[in-house]
This record gives C-alpha cells, structure tokens and sequence, in this order.
C-alpha cells in the first residue's frame, strides 16, 4: 500500500461505547518542584478510594515569606496542566507553609480558578479541620521551618482559636532539606517539647517532613493524637467529598 487511500480500504473501521469515570474520588493536586515526600505518602493512603492526578509548580526551596508567596503565581498554571479533560471531585494544593503565607481563601481560589465549583483544601486548612475533627483545642507543634514562616503560622493558629502550647523549631532553611530529616531526630524532638505540655494534640508540620509512616509509632510512644500535613490533606480532601478516609495504620485521624 502506497497511499493513504489504499491503506483506508485496508483499514477496518470499529465503534466503541464510552465507559464511565471510575468510580473512585478524584483529587486534583498542585505540588511543589521542591517536594520530595508527598506522592510517596499518598501512594500508601489512596487504595481503591481515591485517585490522584497531580502537578507541580516552580519553587525555589527558599524557606522564606518572600519565596513562598512567590509560588502564587504558579498556581492557576499548574491546576491548569491536570488531566486535560477529566473532572476532578477537589483540588489540593501541596504545600503548608506557603499556605499560611499566601492565604487559605487565595490558594482555594487560584487552584479552582478553572476547574469549576469544586472543593479545594491545602495543608494548612486541613490541619485545622482535623483539629477540630479531633476535638483538639491544644496544640503542640513540631516545625521544621525557621522563625519568620513560624510566627505567621502561630498567629494564625491562635487568631482561630487554638491555644498554641509548645512549638519546636528546627529552622532548616531550605525545602529539600526537610525531607531528609530523621526518625530519631523527630522522636528527639518530641520528646523534649511534648512531656507536661498539657497538649490535645501534635501537629507535624510540612509536606516534605516523612513522617506519616512513624505517626502510629509516635502515637502509641505519647498517647497522644498526629496530625500531619499529608495525613491532614487526604483526610480533608475526602471528607469534603463527603467520603470518609479509612487508612488503617496511620494514626487516630485516618483510622476513625
């Protein structure tokens, strides 16, 4: 067959019928260049309850306001670039720092932008809904941020009517170094601000903090309830769907 003519009489025509959407929440997620730890966590949370559909948008690793809130202007893009096509239950944006710093209603507002009215979270949103959720009005904080990020965030927490309690910081100033902090050094950590805090409940903050597989380990050494940025964003992306995250081994908050 020499031409396109010949090859469309050799060619046999078929029909097909459509399948629908499977059946299983669809989270939209912005993430960041810098982050080394979010997929990995959810890969073990999804199952067959959720699927996710992601991006990513340009961030520095500067562990500053000034950096952080440069990543606003990725934000519409990158939601943009997400499984052309195909309708996403709600939108998520992957990180809590810059969160905090850009502002909870913009980050919604920018991830939604074009993706029609749908539900949006981010971290830090997440994080006070599953404080809430957990009954928990105080709160012990382990930060791997340096003080200017950490002062926005215990003011927000206290203007919304948590009692922050303790707050350790490790001031690390670069993004791709939270990542690698260590099991010990977090349990170091913990050990040393929670004993006689008085604390509900701890919040161990950060997307690229690896610590969602040690959250039932911490829980069990302190009796005391973890909330983590990945744990806190999956459960509240399923809880606004009006689905309930069941993810056994992973702390009281994806376990009720």
């Amino acid at each position: 067959m020499q031409t396109i003519e010949e090859f469309q009489k050799f060619e046999t025509p078929l029909t097909h019928v459509q399948a629908p959407r499977i059946g299983r929440v669809h989270i939209g997620l912005v993430q960041l260049s810098t982050d080394h730890s979010l997929e990995m966590d959810w890969a073990k949370l999804l199952g067959t309850q959720a699927g996710v559909f992601s991006s990513r948008v340009y961030y520095s690793s500067e562990m500053t306001p000034e950096a952080l809130d440069q990543i606003a202007t990725g934000i519409s893009e990158a939601s943009d670039l997400i499984a052309t096509g195909l309708p996403m239950d709600v939108m998520a944006f992957g990180c809590t720092s810059a969160s905090i710093i850009i502002g909870e209603e913009k980050v919604a507002n920018l991830l939604t932008k074009n993706r029609g009215d749908i539900p949006a979270t981010n971290p830090w949103t997440a994080a006070q809904a599953a404080f809430k959720h957990l009954g928990a009005k105080k709160i012990a904080v382990f930060s791997p941020y340096p003080t200017e990020v950490n002062f926005p965030l215990y003011q927000q927490l206290t203007n919304a009517g948590f009692d922050v309690v303790v707050l350790g910081s490790l001031g690390i100033e670069k993004d791709t170094d939270i990542t690698t902090v260590s099991k010990e050094s977090m349990l170091e950590a913990l050990d040393k601000i929670l004993p006689d805090s008085g604390a509900d409940l701890v919040f161990m903050s950060c997307t690229n903090l690896r610590v969602l597989d040690h959250i039932q380990e911490i829980e069990d050494k302190f009796d005391i309830p973890v909330v983590c940025s990945n744990s806190a964003m999956f459960w509240h992306a399923m809880h606004l769907t009006g689905k309930a995250a069941q993810c056994p081994g992973y702390g009281r908050l994806l376990n009720q």
